[in-house]
């Protein structure tokens, strides 16, 4: 009875704290987003009331074999145990990469908006200044037409990518069950880079992975279960155990080799990554430079408002190509990680830094 009432008191505990905490909520970082979705996905709850299950049943089956003693009894317990760690950890790590990734897409939709909205600004310009030059017969009809088609593709084009903003930004705040009108993704800061090299990574995802120890929990039971059947089973009955020894160790070396194979794919992506996020640094350095030369020459008056405006446009440009690959550099290291079942710390310990 009172552990009953101490369930119920953690509970409400929680639903309160979670009130409270989505009510403070105005701007999110991605360390905080990552750790309430593991707090408050619905499926992640499900998950982990399974393995809390699993675990009972593995006490009671422990229980059970202290009177009736089998090696093959203890050995099923563990893998069923085994297997439901297994499902539960795969379906955090989904939820860690899904929140990643949609943080992100908010976060760049957010950027976008800004480069949408300048756009929208230059071609207003570019109508007026279209418009100057019909009156005074510099340009025809079509030229004006065109640039006044322009204008309201910029201005569409705008308004659907506000509207897809807000509906990410919806779906999000109900993923993670907050409440408030108006969430804010904060800045993705340049990240301390992952210093792993590619054996490392394929030797730990092999050493690691909970699937290659099933596989090995496999091989053990069809192994003793063999040896039970050489003891009282009929020569049919032990030919059919002997295969399933062999297909488990078959099954051992097929899923070794898909975790070499798909640690190396993600591997190269992850260091693709990292390339990439150096490469588009510099641009950004230079795009930089190139309006800071082009705001000096505007303020001398030998650059037009709109050349301006375009070179601004090109820096944001620029901004969101940067910071588009910085996003995809957390989600590279994450998968990398829950590829060879090592924690992240940068998510879960709320260390990411901001700029």
């Amino acid at each position: 009875m009172m552990k009953k009432k101490l369930v119920i008191l953690f509970f409400l505990t929680l639903s309160v704290t979670t009130a409270t905490f989505a009510a403070e909520i105005n701007q999110l970082d991605l360390s905080t987003a990552v750790n309430i979705a593991i707090e408050q996905n619905y499926d992640l709850q499900l998950a982990r009331l399974k393995l809390a299950k699993a675990k009972l049943e593995y006490q009671r089956q422990n229980a059970s074999n202290l009177l009736t003693p089998s090696k093959y009894s203890k050995l099923s317990a563990e893998f069923s145990l085994a297997a439901a760690e297994n499902t539960y950890q795969n379906s955090l790590d989904h939820v860690i990469s899904s929140t990643i990734s949609q943080y992100n897409t908010i976060w760049l939709s957010n950027l976008d908006l800004e480069i949408k909205n300048k756009q929208l600004e230059l071609a207003k310009k570019e109508l007026a200044q279209a418009k100057a030059q019909y009156e005074i017969g510099d340009i025809g009809s079509i030229a004006l037409l065109e640039q006044e088609n322009k204008y309201q593709d910029a201005q569409f084009t705008l308004e659907k990518n506000h509207d897809d903003y807000q509906h990410n930004l919806r779906t999000f705040r109900i993923t993670l069950r907050l409440e408030q009108n108006e969430l804010l993704p904060e800045k993705l800061a340049y990240p301390t880079i992952w210093e792993i090299d590619e054996q490392e990574a394929i030797t730990t995802a092999l050493n690691n992975s909970r699937d290659l120890k099933l596989r090995e929990d496999e091989i053990e039971l069809a192994r003793i279960d063999l040896e039970r059947a050489e003891v009282s089973s009929s020569e049919l009955d032990w030919e059919l155990k002997e295969i399933t020894l062999k297909l488990a160790e078959l099954e051992k070396e097929k899923t070794s080799k898909e975790i070499t194979t798909t640690t190396q794919e993600k591997y190269y992506q992850f260091k693709q990554t990292i390339k990439d996020m150096e490469l588009k640094k510099e641009q950004l350095t230079e795009a930089e430079e190139k309006y800071l030369l082009f705001d000096q020459q505007h303020k001398l008056g030998l650059v037009t408002p709109i050349e301006l405006l375009q070179y601004e446009i090109n820096l944001l440009q620029a901004k969101y190509r940067y910071q588009a690959v910085v996003a995809n550099y957390y989600l590279h290291e994450q998968v990398l990680k829950q590829s060879i079942n090592r924690e992240t710390g940068v998510f879960l310990d709320g260390t990411t830094a901001q700029k």
